[in-house]
Order: structure tokens, then C-alpha cells, then sequence
């Protein structure tokens, strides 16, 4: 009956609310810049004191542009990309402890972030699902998540869109981005995706999520397996954009 399926919904959704309750009363979030802890209430999970420190972007038409100079139009594969902050100061400093030394639960303060600034730009139900760039499951294995994922799920729950990042695969093993030289970086990533199930691309608008964004390439790389595969669109959104190495390109 449809009516008990909701009923049933429902207590799960309330059984979720009330753990998540306790959880927070037991053990309080604290902010991720500087560890203060912080009210029960709070899902930013960033104090205020260090809010104000967060290189936040405001015109995100300069990465499009930017990866685009000396790139040809037909090989650029998204349709934007939207970065939170700059990859600096403190917030560089977390990722980097989020990414390498096992501070997994950053990745609620990155997603509301994320999506704070996100919703205020665009519409989110333009979007038909999430998907986050994959790690290969090597990777994935000696890290024991990957972070990416993390995000792109937590930011499906808070938008309300589906988080399908389990139909994108990353196929090839491939070098750290950060520690390769720009013309390196390319061919590192190069028929390194695969769609799972074209069919349910198809035609979708899929926002795609990744940690940070260096050059671009990994993005454009996803992008354009999925949109070979048929996807409608794909808007990229990041944590954080190293400017420095867009500058480069």
C-alpha cells in the first residue's frame, strides 16, 4: 500500500534524524580549520572565526575560460565548472589532511559548503544525478575511501539529487595528478573512464564532483565519457581550484 511505503519512509528518515541527534550530543562536531567545537545545531561545521578566513571564489567563468585558452573548443567535454574556494591556506591544509592522513569526515563540511554556494548559482533541479570522479579501486584500497565520493553523497543528500557515482569507473591506474608536470598530466588520465551502464546516462544532467581542481584534465576526461555515453550535460563542481596551476595552462 502506498501509504504504509510512506509511513515506512518516513520512520526511517525520523530513526536517521534521532541517531544523527545523538551522535552529535556524544560527540559534538568541531570545526575542521581549528578544531573549536562547535553547537549540535551546526552543519557547516566551520567555526565562525575561520569562516571568515576561507578563500572563498566569486566568478567561476575564469576556469572555463581559462582551461579553454589553448584548448580546442571540440575537446573541452564539460559544460562549466564550479569551484568553491581556492586551494590556500587553511583550506588547502584540510584537504590535504582529508585526502592523506585519514580525516574522512571533513567531507560534511566540504559538501555543505559546496552546496551553500552552489544552490546560490544554480538551480539544482536542473540536475538529474550526481556523480563523483572515481579512484581506482588500488587507491582506493590503500586510502580506505575515496574522498570524492564522500562528497558527491553527502552533497545528493542535501540537494535532494540521486547520488549515481557508481556508473562511472576508473579503468586504468593512474599517477597522482598534483606530481606530474602540465603535459604529463593529459596523457595520465587519458582513456582511464568508462561509463557502467550507458542507458542511464543518457540523456541526464549530471553535476560531477571532484576534491580539487589542478588543470582540469581529469574532469574533461569523465566529461567525455559521459557525454559520448549520451549525457544531456555535465557541470563539474570542486572544493577547490589551485589557481596557480589554471594560470599555467
Amino acid at each position: 500500500m502506498p501509504g504504509e511505503v510512506e509511513l515506512q519512509e518516513g520512520i526511517i528518515k525520523l530513526a536517521a534524524r534521532i541517531i544523527d541527534y545523538i551522535n552529535k550530543l556524544v560527540f559534538p562536531p568541531k570545526c575542521i580549520f581549528c578544531s573549536e567545537l562547535l553547537e549540535y545545531k551546526e552543519k557547516l561545521e566551520i567555526c565562525t572565526k575561520c569562516i571568515g578566513k576561507v578563500p572563498l571564489i566569486k566568478d567561476n567563468s575564469v576556469f572555463l575560460k581559462s582551461f579553454m585558452h589553448g584548448v580546442d573548443a571540440e575537446a573541452v567535454w564539460f559544460d562549466g565548472i564550479f569551484c568553491t574556494c581556492e586551494y590556500k591556506g587553511i583550506v588547502k591544509e584540510a584537504i590535504i589532511r582529508y585526502k592523506y592522513f585519514g580525516k574522512y569526515s571533513y567531507y560534511r563540511a566540504f559538501a555543505n559548503l559546496t552546496a551553500q554556494r552552489l544552490k546560490a548559482v544554480k538551480n539544482m533541479d536542473e540536475f538529474d544525478m550526481v556523480i563523483s570522479v572515481p579512484l581506482h579501486k588500488r587507491k582506493e584500497r590503500t586510502r580506505g575511501y575515496n574522498q570524492s565520493l564522500l562528497i558527491s553523497r553527502e552533497l545528493g543528500k542535501i540537494t535532494g539529487i540521486p547520488d549515481k557515482s557508481r556508473l562511472l569507473a576508473r579503468i586504468r591506474h593512474t599517477d597522482t595528478q598534483s606530481l606530474l608536470h602540465r603535459n604529463e598530466r593529459y596523457i595520465n588520465v587519458k582513456d582511464a573512464f568508462t561509463v557502467t551502464d550507458e542507458n542511464e546516462v543518457e540523456g541526464k544532467s549530471i553535476l560531477l564532483v571532484d576534491d580539487v581542481l589542478t588543470t582540469g584534465y581529469t574532469l574533461n576526461e569523465c566529461s567525455k565519457v559521459l557525454k559520448k555515453a549520451g549525457a544531456r550535460q555535465v557541470y563539474a563542481v570542486v572544493v577547490a581550484a589551485a589557481l596557480h596551476d589554471i594560470a599555467q595552462l
